[in-house]
């Protein structure tokens, strides 16, 4: 016990000294004793810099972060805007390439005297697959006038006013048009099937031992009423073989895209013309 009260005595006097030995060195600018006050700031003058350094870099690094989140802001808005803009020059192009095939479709029936249209509305039930376009009689349309777009054929035209026509479309499920393939000839008919139509295909029925594979051209025949012959339809999808034999039943696909069609071309059969 004394001897702890005596270390004790020793520690207070021995820190009372240094501190008055701090003083006097500070004071009179005693070179040892400034370094001893030196030796004893340091660390905490270490410790002060450290903080501020960090705080200072922590602070950097943010104004990094906001600087980068405003940066991919720019960046997402110019995205959109050249989104937006690349959608409206395909807009634009497929109009165009529309209009350019409504050109070339006029040129290739000008014994026809073609005449333009625009689908104002569209019937789309379980049943029909029907169109109404901006022309009627008053531009000399009339009832089973064909109906072409995209280069191939659209279907006819039904019960037309004065200034709109209502077109029963390929897929429709009244619809009935002479057919042969292209590449043999063989004739067949194709007509319009209510679960086809929903996958936008039309059922071609044909003699089984008629040559036809998939991918096979099927254009208009010549015994059709309605149509002149070699108009574009479409092209085999699938074709299935009946058990037998007498009958071979083929998907096809209308070479027309019936989901966006915007212009047409009306046609009348060459007697309609001299009528």
């Amino acid at each position: 016990m004394k001897l702890n009260k005596k270390v004790k005595r020793v520690g207070v006097i021995s820190g009372i000294l240094l501190v008055g030995l701090i003083g006097i060195g500070k004071a009179f600018n005693i070179p040892v004793l400034s370094t001893g006050v030196n030796y004893v700031l340091y660390p905490l003058e270490k410790g002060i810099y450290l903080f501020t350094d960090t705080i200072g870099g922590i602070c950097e690094r943010f104004q990094k972060v906001d600087e980068l989140i405003a940066e991919n802001e720019a960046l997402k808005e110019e995205v959109v805007e050249l989104r937006t803009k690349q959608e409206l020059a395909d807009r634009i192009s497929d109009d165009l390439e529309r209009l350019r095939s409504a050109l070339d479709m006029k040129e290739v029936y000008a014994d026809y005297n073609g005449i333009g249209a625009n689908v104002i509305a569209r019937d789309y039930g379980n049943w029909n697959k029907v169109y109404r376009i901006d022309v009627g009689t008053n531009k000399n349309v009339k009832d089973k006038s064909v109906v072409l777009a995209d280069g191939g054929l659209v279907g006819h035209v039904e019960e037309p006013d004065n200034t709109s026509s209502k077109v029963i479309t390929l897929i429709d499920s009244r619809s009935y048009v002479s057919v042969e393939v292209s590449r043999t000839g063989d004739v067949g008919m194709l007509r319009g099937d209510i679960e086809l139509a929903n996958d936008g295909l039309c059922l071609l029925e044909i003699n089984g031992e008629a040559e036809i594979v998939k991918n096979d051209q099927i254009i208009t025949s010549y015994l059709s009423d309605v149509y002149p012959p070699g108009i574009l339809v479409g092209k085999v999808e699938e074709v299935q073989v009946n058990s037998n034999d007498l009958v071979t039943y083929a998907w096809i696909r209308p070479v027309v895209d019936f989901d966006h069609l915007k212009q047409v071309l009306v046609i009348n059969s060459k007697e309609e013309q001299e009528e």
